[in-house]
Order: structure tokens, then C-alpha cells, then sequence
């Protein structure tokens, strides 16, 4: 009898819908992208200038930025949108405070430039990784 109790509690927790983080509909989630985007893009030029990446141009590296939030551009589901807004707002709180150094910022704009790591045994061996 407990059992069968048990699994109609379990039934009625699992029924129970998801709410959203922070924005209540799709249309609020991308006011909220549309304001970290234009925060960001409005503080470029001063991670520009304080992280020394000056070989890099600007319209580039404001284009690098572009290409982070349109890279998630096809996400739907508010949630997610709301974490990674909520993610976005720690970058840049983390930009402001120096906490990224240079190193740290042309990993996480161009990660396409660095290597992968070898996967298998033989890339590994060839690379003279353990």
C-alpha cells in the first residue's frame, strides 16, 4: 500500500511543469539578450584597451563577440537562454574586475585557433602526451 502511494507522489512531482529562471516568455529572454549584448558591446573597447589586445582590431574583436551570442542564436527554451544570460553577466563581472587576463580572453573569443586535444592512443603518443 505504501509503495503504491509512494509511486502516485513520484507521478504527481514529475507532472509538475518548470518554471522559467527569470524571464517568463521568449519575448522578455531576448529583451534580457538584447540588453547583456548591447552591455558588452558597449564595454569592448575598454577590454580591448585594459587586456593589451590592441593586435587584434577592434571591429574584429567586436565581431568575436558578435559570434558568441549568434553561435547560441537557434535556443529556444527560456531557461536556457536565462542561464546563459546569467552566465554572460558573469563574464562581464568578471571582465571588469581583471579576473581574465589576456590569455584567458583570446581562448574564450577565438577557441577556434586552439589545437584540440588527441583523443586517441596513437594521436596522443605521436603528440609525446603520456
Amino acid at each position: 500500500m505504501a509503495t503504491k502511494a509512494l509511486s502516485r507522489v513520484g507521478v504527481e512531482l514529475t507532472k509538475r511543469e518548470v518554471v522559467p529562471v527569470v524571464s517568463k516568455n521568449p519575448k522578455e529572454a531576448r529583451k534580457n539578450v538584447i540588453k547583456i549584448y548591447k552591455e558588452f558591446q558597449r564595454y569592448v573597447p575598454t577590454i580591448w584597451w585594459e587586456q593589451e589586445l590592441r593586435d587584434i582590431p577592434l571591429p574584429q574583436f567586436r565581431l568575436a563577440i558578435k559570434n558568441q551570442f549568434m553561435k547560441n542564436a537557434h535556443l529556444t527554451d527560456t531557461r536556457v537562454v536565462d542561464r546563459l544570460v546569467e552566465q554572460a553577466k558573469l563574464d562581464m563581472v568578471n571582465f571588469r574586475m581583471a579576473y581574465y587576463n589576456d590569455v584567458h580572453v583570446r581562448n574564450f573569443l577565438f577557441r577556434e585557433n586552439i589545437d584540440p586535444k588527441p583523443a586517441d592512443f596513437l594521436s596522443r603518443f605521436f603528440a609525446g602526451k603520456d
